[in-house]
């Protein structure tokens, strides 16, 4: 037998060559990660960029209906009415409520006992540094609404142009609404008119067969501003000719042109970094027209990114729109600090504010000043659907501390197939507790068994005004 006969054959690469395969399968599998990381960088950028220009479309949808409507008050709408239908009809006009906006709600009470020319009024509200009221007129056979600005006649020269959509609401989703368009102010040289509205919104009958429930009418004004002149301080720095050689862009708002910076503003602003920017039309443009804010605000708000001290209790929320719409930390930030801080607003005000512009910590803070039944009554809506439901069940357990944890956790909770929570106390006043959360108060039985009964229930549930109205009624 050959020396070569005697080696033992085997399929055990040299070591070296097993070294190669394995860094060769390393730099794949590096190459792998770095492709795979490569595609979530390209996936991430797609998701950023398409959800700026979701934004951008949706803002240029907003100002679309902005002009139309604005075209629509040039051929004829400026001080008339325009009836409306509601979601129960076959047409509809709605108007827009997005930009500078906001509602007015109301039940009135005792509405069939209203005498001719009689006024009946709501709660005083304030919206962008204004305060508002509605009222009923009952004039003849017909049903006026209306709305007034509070604000003097008798200061300087100042206007508030608006559209607003005057409706009733029934309970089975019934509807009447009215579309109406004029100015608020003296700037016109009106020293006698502080409010508007439609004299004959509808017929007396109509509205008692149809909207009026145990002589309740509940009455909604959805209001649109236009433009606001006068309202605000002077400015504090400008953005006029003098700023043309710091500038390369102009932006338009009513008419009002503002010299400014494209790369100053797209550092503070996702939105005007897409716009200005990006591969937008406007980005190739020396002035672009921005519509659905008021120039005032847009003022005040370049003000506060130029490092000037604009906010106030007039001008705050006019800001935060405008820096909200623009996706401008910074101004947001500023605002909220300040309503922390500074504001004298009422806590319903401050609340509202929270939610609609995302402040969460103004959002804890209004929440943590809720103590009593009185503190809910005086921030929940006239409908509390109105309200988000997370801020809901912080308003409804800051009260009834017994359900704060279970809420809150939900783990001490047990809840039957269809998610139903389980308490386990006797159903029978549960009725009567829910009613006292609502109303902050109960009409209680004339029966000593069961107020005894009511106070155990209010004890186990931490309502101490409950366990109070019951002792009232010589019950311990």
């Amino acid at each position: 037998m050959t020396k070569e006969s005697n080696k033992k054959i085997t399929n055990t690469p040299p070591e070296s060559t097993i070294e190669k395969v394995l860094d060769m399968c390393k730099e794949l599998l590096e190459k792998q990660e770095n492709l795979e990381k490569s595609n979530m960088e390209i996936v991430e950028k797609l998701r950023s960029a398409e959800e700026k220009i979701d934004k951008i479309s949706q803002k240029r949808e907003e100002d679309t209906v902005e002009e139309k409507l604005n075209e629509e008050t040039t051929n004829g709408i400026e001080n008339s009415v325009i009836p409306t239908e509601c979601s129960d009809e076959k047409s509809s006009q709605t108007l827009p409520m997005t930009g500078k906006c906001f509602v007015l709600k109301h039940v009135f009470t005792d509405v069939q006992d209203m005498e001719d020319e009689e006024r009946c009024y709501g709660e005083e509200e304030e919206h962008f540094g204004v305060k508002w009221q509605l009222y009923l007129l009952k004039l003849g056979d017909h049903l006026g609404l209306y709305f007034e600005c509070l604000k003097s006649l008798d200061d300087e020269k100042w206007l508030i142009s608006s559209y607003a959509q005057f409706k009733l609401i029934s309970k089975n989703g019934k509807c009447h609404s009215k579309v109406v368009s004029d100015t608020h102010g003296n700037a016109d040289g009106n020293t006698e008119f502080v409010g508007y509205g439609a004299s004959e919104f509808i017929e007396w009958d109509k509205m008692e067969e149809d909207f009026l429930e145990d002589d309740k009418l509940a009455v909604e004004i959805h209001v649109k501003i236009k433009k606001m002149t006068g309202i605000y301080k002077n400015d504090l720095k400008s953005f006029g000719d003098e700023m043309k050689s710091f500038s390369d862009v102009v932006l338009v708002v009513n008419e009002k042109k503002f010299f400014v910076s494209k790369l100053y503003l797209a550092g503070h602003s996702s939105y005007f970094n897409s716009l200005l920017m990006g591969d937008f039309q406007e980005s190739k443009k020396s002035e672009i027209e921005l519509t659905g804010i008021d120039a005032d605000d847009f003022q005040n708000y370049l003000e506060i990114l130029y490092g000037e001290q604009s906010i106030d209790e007039i001008t705050v929320e006019g800001i935060l729109l405008v820096a909200d719409m623009y996706d401008t930390p910074l101004v947001l930030r500023k605002c909220e600090e300040f309503l922390l801080e500074k504001s004298k607003k009422t806590l319903r005000k401050k609340l509202q504010m929270s939610i609609r512009y995302n402040l969460n910590a103004l959002k804890k803070q209004c929440i943590s000043e809720i103590k009593s039944i009185d503190d809910i009554k005086s921030v929940i809506p006239g409908n509390i659907h109105d309200m988000d439901p997370s801020t809901k069940k912080s308003t409804l357990t800051r009260v009834a501390s017994s359900f704060k944890v279970p809420i809150e956790t939900n783990s001490p909770l047990e809840k039957d197939e269809a998610g139903c929570i389980f308490i386990d106390r006797d159903p029978k006043h549960f009725p009567l507790i829910l009613n006292f959360l609502r109303d902050g108060v109960v009409e209680l039985p004339d029966d000593k068994k069961e107020i005894r009964e009511i106070r155990r229930e209010a004890n186990a549930y931490q309502l101490d005004y409950l366990v109070l109205l019951c002792e009232r009624k010589g019950v311990y």
